[in-house]
C-alpha cells in the first residue's frame, strides 16, 4: 500500500468533511474509486487521529459542530485551478456574486505558503479570458435573491420581459435553481400562472422580489428535474458533413448535443443527442446546408426545406418591391 498516498486521500476527505454539512459514503465512493471498507478504514484512521466525526444516522458522516482546522497546504494544481476560477469569476455576468467571490478566495490566499503567493501572482499574466459578458444586462444580486428564495421556500415576484415585448409582465413564482446553458443565466421555475415549471433567462427579469408567502408544493432538486427533462426531450441526430468543410461546424457543435464522430476520406458523419427544439437544429443547419445532409431523422429535411422556401419567397418579395 501507499502510505503517502493513502494520508493525501485522508486528508482530503477531512477537508471534504469539513466543507460540507453531510458527506454520503457513496459520495466518497465515488470521488476517490474506494470500496466502501476503505471508507470505513479511513474515518476510523481520522477518529484515531482525534477527528470528531459524527455519524448523522443513516444520511451520512460530518465533522463535530465548531471544530475546524485550516488548509495545511495547496498543490500546485489546485493553486492552478484556483487561479483559473478566479479568471473566469472576473467575467461573472453579477456583479454581487464576483464581489463575494472575491472576498472568499482572499481568505484562502491567506493560508498560502509565501512561495505559493509567488506562483499565484505569476500566473496572473499566464491565463486570460475574452470578455463577452455583459454584466448591466443583470440585476446586481438576482443569483443570490433567488438561491436565498429557493434556500427559504418562498414565493418570487419578478417582472419579466418576453422576447419580443417591450413591456414586463408580472409572475409569481417558486424557484428551484438556476443554471447556465448556451452563454446565459436562466431560473428554473414553477409558475403560479401557467401552472407548471419554466425557464427564466435572467438578463429578461427587470425586478425581484420574495414575498412572505411560502412555497405551495414541494419540488425535485434542480438536477433531478433538468436531467429529466433533457432525457424526455432527447432528439438523436445523424448528419453527413463534407470533410473538407466540417471543421466549420466544430465552433457550434457542442451547443446542440454533439456526442460523436465518424471520419472517412470524403465525409464525417456527426452524431448529436439534441435537447433543443427541432427549429433549433435545424436553423443552426441552414447555415451547412450546401456541403452537409441530414441523415436521421428523415422528417427534419420536410422543417429544412420550409425555412428555406420561406427565406427565398422573403427575398422575392423584397425584390418585387424595390
Amino acid at each position: 500500500m501507499d502510505i503517502t498516498k493513502r494520508f493525501d486521500r485522508i486528508l482530503q476527505i477531512f477537508f471534504l468533511l469539513q466543507s460540507k454539512s453531510v458527506v454520503t459514503t457513496e459520495e466518497l465512493k465515488k470521488r476517490f474509486e474506494i470500496s466502501l471498507r476503505t471508507i470505513y478504514r479511513d474515518l476510523k484512521a481520522l477518529e484515531i487521529a482525534g477527528i470528531p466525526i459524527v455519524n448523522e444516522s443513516g444520511s451520512g458522516y460530518s465533522i463535530m459542530e465548531g471544530f475546524r482546522l485550516q488548509p495545511s497546504r495547496f498543490s500546485q494544481e489546485e493553486i492552478l485551478s484556483l487561479m483559473v476560477a478566479e479568471k473566469v469569476m472576473q467575467k461573472h455576468e453579477t456583479e454581487f456574486i464576483k464581489k463575494h467571490f472575491e472576498a472568499a478566495l482572499i481568505k484562502i490566499k491567506s493560508s498560502f505558503q509565501v512561495n505559493q503567493k509567488r506562483d499565484f501572482l505569476h500566473l496572473e499574466d499566464a491565463i486570460h479570458l475574452k470578455n463577452d459578458f455583459k454584466s448591466n444586462d443583470y440585476l446586481p444580486n438576482i443569483i443570490d435573491v433567488l438561491l436565498n428564495s429557493t434556500l427559504k421556500k418562498k414565493i418570487t415576484h419578478i417582472d419579466y420581459l418576453k422576447s419580443g415585448d417591450i413591456h414586463t409582465v408580472g409572475r409569481s413564482v417558486e424557484p428551484i435553481g438556476v443554471f447556465y446553458e448556451h452563454s446565459l443565466w436562466y431560473l428554473l421555475a414553477y409558475c403560479h400562472l401557467r401552472k407548471d415549471y419554466r425557464n427564466f433567462r435572467l438578463d429578461r427579469i427587470k425586478k425581484v422580489l420574495v414575498l412572505e408567502e411560502s412555497f405551495t408544493i414541494a419540488h425535485p432538486p434542480i438536477n433531478e428535474f433538468r436531467d429529466k427533462s433533457l432525457s424526455e426531450n432527447m432528439m438523436k441526430v445523424e448528419i453527413r458533413v463534407d470533410r473538407k468543410y466540417a471543421h466549420f461546424l466544430y465552433w457550434e457543435r457542442q451547443i446542440f448535443g454533439f456526442t460523436s464522430e465518424e471520419i472517412s476520406d470524403d465525409f464525417v458523419i456527426m452524431y448529436f443527442d439534441c435537447s433543443l427544439s427541432v427549429v433549433s437544429f435545424v436553423r443552426w443547419f441552414v447555415k451547412f446546408v450546401d456541403v452537409a445532409d441530414i441523415i436521421e431523422p428523415a422528417y427534419l429535411n420536410n422543417e429544412l426545406i420550409e425555412i428555406m422556401e420561406a427565406g427565398l419567397k422573403r427575398i422575392q418579395n423584397k425584390e418585387v418591391v424595390s
